[in-house]
């Protein structure tokens, strides 16, 4: 059903109106940005602080020697030679470094499971028969993560 239009619905409303009218959509406008603006902001402010008191917790830990792993590295350990997995290799913290260390063991196939601390440190792959290996994991200071995860695959060389 089609309804007449009356010529007084469309008459063009005053300058008056026009301008209110468009000063109502540029303050919308405005309080959107704004609100986006301050969402962002405590986003980010947010965030620093749920860093930093990470941090902060992981240092106290440290300090008090109770560290407690958070980096899970993960992996396997092969010969250089034949490329056949290396049953029951020793992966661990090296011990040159800060404590507290932790060691894992390769199970029958090559493949390790280490939870160790999420700060850049040294861990040392030895096997019987084999060089020992030294391999850099976790992340810098200004990279860190309360937990996060690494896989490293691993060839040992033969003495």
């Amino acid at each position: 059903m089609l309804r007449d239009s009356q010529p007084e619905d469309q008459s063009p409303q005053s300058f008056s109106d026009e301008e209110a009218a468009d000063l109502r959509r540029q303050y919308m406008r405005q309080a959107i940005r704004l609100a986006l603006a301050f969402l962002v902001l405590f986003g980010g402010v947010f965030l620093a602080f749920w860093w930093s008191g990470s941090a902060i917790r992981f240092g106290a830990s440290r300090v008090g020697d109770r560290g407690a792993p958070t980096w899970r590295v993960t992996g396997s350990v092969r010969s250089a030679a034949s490329h056949k997995p290396i049953p029951w290799a020793r992966v661990e913290d090296d011990p040159a470094g800060d404590p507290p260390f932790f060691q894992a063991d390769t199970d029958q196939y090559g493949a390790f499971d280490l939870l160790t601390l999420g700060i850049a440190h040294q861990i040392r792959i030895s096997a019987w028969g084999y060089r020992t290996a030294q391999l850099r994991v976790g992340r810098a200071w200004f990279f860190w993560l309360p937990q996060g995860s690494q896989r490293l695959d691993v060839e040992l060389t033969p003495d």
